[in-house]
């Protein structure tokens, strides 16, 4: 116990190493795959002490699990009145608990790793047309990787330059075997193929250039067909997703409408208020979370991201919460909480006369209006913001093929890499232009070409322009900007271009399922209600259908709008895309509300 105790201190690492290694140690030993992972994920953390931690956690879960033996024996033989409100699936979940901590803590470290190797083969791309580039200007793989040390936009590889320079300055390893070591270590197939290929083709006396150029053209092909068979595995997870959210959703609505019209007429109730309150309100949220986490670890995604738009909506939360609490709780809380609280009553008192004088709706439907309303509101502002600069991000990527093209094309002419870029400064490339006129004003002041890339990389956002413009900067910096170079760098540019045209292609078109499928949710919930009353008329039973209502349609506001943010995410390959779409998906909800009365009127005649 020595070696534990000396290393707990005051860490919680060391905590749980040091009392519950008792538990990590039989961890390790069952599951021997966690500490491959840790270290193909690159987490520093010893396999022990990650198997102590999840000790920690399995060992509260445990007692948390024989807690509710008890509580289940009060229950069901002393019959407590207050623990007869649980349903049996919170008794159920807390004994399953440990098992779904363990699950998760042999699981964590899969998922790290997968992420990582999806990041590294996002950048794997660019680091090959960076390697081959340089080649052309006869710098070495090694030195063009060691470049990269200090490269924030690729920081997986970022990370592998520095462990090759301790390999080769510290323990004194050959700059090959370093790079064969490196591509072994990494969970990256497309890596390992590169550097393993390099170091084969230098020990056979081989033509290195022409073998990285050729491996560097087959890697973007590999990337346009992962990104075709990527859109036929999100069509596939899309039609789970819309099967689940939509027609499993619809049949538990059905259930639980026809439970609360008929609870009168039968002994016990087919569908409980609290069931269909974890199924609306957890399960489905959960479930559209899940898969926004799905798509995001399927597609393929920048190291980096654009933060504008998700600060944007981040600034408007306080407002949004606020209209929520105006516009959607004044109606579900007692009316003294906020209802006639006088900074909420205008807000209210908006939404009654929109919902009641205006769309002629039943009172059940205040909520889920100004629930939509307030959504709207909230997420306006992003929605815009994020459409004006994903529009400015296009218009650069698509301008900088134009330019490295162009760059070639006068650079042949024999004039200078500096003079090219001043010369086409006066050129249009969209929004791309002012940021080369930039350049080429600080070129014609003498700035260091280095000095003119920070300053492009400042004021540019998209990852794709500028680990362009960085490799068109390095290739002039290192190479001396040679023809061969430049058309180098201009072709990978163009495939590039490709490739984002090509994601952009095959993910729109699936838009359409979530739209189709949220059309349909909203329709048929409207016309079970719509039916629902019709019938009732007709028997000439009397039952208030306003609560009803208002349990109904309350959390299909929330699960509209994360249907959009899903949406957006497949479409767009960023949450922030959906912004528009929970909005526009919101407002064909609002039509739906509204066509009710009509449908109403349908059924009676």
């Amino acid at each position: 116990m020595g070696k534990e105790k000396s290393i707990s201190g005051f860490s919680f690492v060391g905590f749980c190493y040091g009392y519950f290694s008792w538990l990590g140690t039989p961890i390790l030993k069952i599951f021997r795959s966690i500490k491959n992972d840790l270290e193909a994920a690159g987490v520093r953390l010893y396999a022990e002490a990650y198997a102590s931690i999840i000790g920690f956690f399995l060992f509260i879960s445990i007692i948390l699990s024989l807690s509710g033996i008890p509580f289940l024996i009060l229950r069901e033989v002393f019959g407590v009145p207050l623990l007869g409100r649980f349903p049996y699936s919170v008794f159920i979940a807390f004994l399953f608990l440990p098992v779904l901590v363990l699950a998760l803590g042999v699981i964590i470290p899969k998922i790290l790793l997968y992420n990582r190797a999806s990041s590294l083969d996002s950048e794997v791309a660019y680091a090959a047309a960076y390697i081959s580039a340089m080649s052309t200007g006869g710098i070495s793989p090694f030195v063009s990787i060691q470049r990269l040390r200090n490269v924030d936009l690729l920081p997986q590889l970022s990370k592998a330059a520095k462990k090759m320079a301790v390999d080769v300055e510290v323990m004194g390893m050959d700059p090959v075997t370093s790079i064969e070591k490196s591509a072994r270590s990494l969970p990256s197939s497309e890596y390992k193929d590169l550097l393993l290929g390099y170091a084969s083709t230098l020990r056979t006396g081989g033509d290195v250039v022409h073998y990285l150029l050729r491996k560097t053209e087959s890697i973007f092909r590999n990337r346009l067909a992962k990104i075709k068979a990527i859109g036929e595995r999100m069509g596939i997870m899309l039609e789970i997703y819309v099967a689940i959210s939509v027609i499993g959703a619809l049949g538990i609505y059905i259930m639980f409408s026809l439970s609360q019209t008929l609870r009168g007429f039968l002994p016990t109730a087919l569908f409980s208020s609290g069931a269909f309150f974890m199924f609306s309100y957890i399960a489905l949220p959960a479930l559209s979370l899940m898969f926004l986490y799905i798509a995001d670890v399927m597609q393929p995604k920048y190291p980096t991201v654009d933060w504008r738009p998700y600060k944007v909506f981040l600034a408007c939360t306080p407002a949004m919460i606020y209209l929520l609490l105006g516009m959607f709780f004044s109606f579900l809380l007692p009316p003294y909480v906020l209802r006639y609280n006088a900074a909420f009553k205008p807000l209210a008192d908006l939404v009654e006369y929109l919902t009641i004088r205006v769309m002629r709706l039943d009172p059940g439907f205040n909520a889920a209006v100004g629930g939509s309303l307030a959504l709207i509101l909230g997420t306006l502002p992003a929605a815009v913001a994020d459409t004006v600069i994903a529009m400015h991000t296009r218009g650069i990527e698509k301008g900088m093929t134009s330019f490295l093209r162009d760059l070639v094309e006068v650079r042949k002419s024999g004039t200078s890499p500096e003079r090219s870029i001043q010369y086409l400064a006066s050129r249009d490339y969209g929004p791309l232009t002012k940021y080369l006129q930039i350049m080429g004003k600080q070129l014609g002041w003498g700035v260091p070409l280095r000095k003119v890339y920070e300053t492009f990389q400042k004021k540019v956002k998209s990852w794709v322009a500028r680990i362009t413009m960085y490799l068109l900067v390095e290739a002039i910096d290192i190479g001396g900007g040679g023809v061969e170079t430049l058309e180098t760098m201009a072709s990978f540019g163009e495939m590039i271009e490709s490739v984002e045209r090509e994601k952009e292609m095959t993910l729109r078109p699936l838009l359409l399922i979530p739209y189709i499928g949220t059309i349909v949710f909203v329709a048929s919930v409207m016309v079970l209600m719509s039916f629902t009353q019709s019938t009732l008329a007709v028997a000439k039973m009397s039952v208030a259908l306003t609560p009803v209502i208002q349990l109904l349609t309350t959390p299909l506001v929330f699960h509209v709008f994360l249907v959009g943010l899903v949406a957006g995410k497949i479409g767009g390959s960023r949450v922030s895309n959906g912004f528009k779409h929970a909005i526009i998906l919101l407002i064909i909800t609002i039509i739906g509300f509204v066509m009710t009365p009509h449908i109403t009127v349908t059924f009676q005649l």
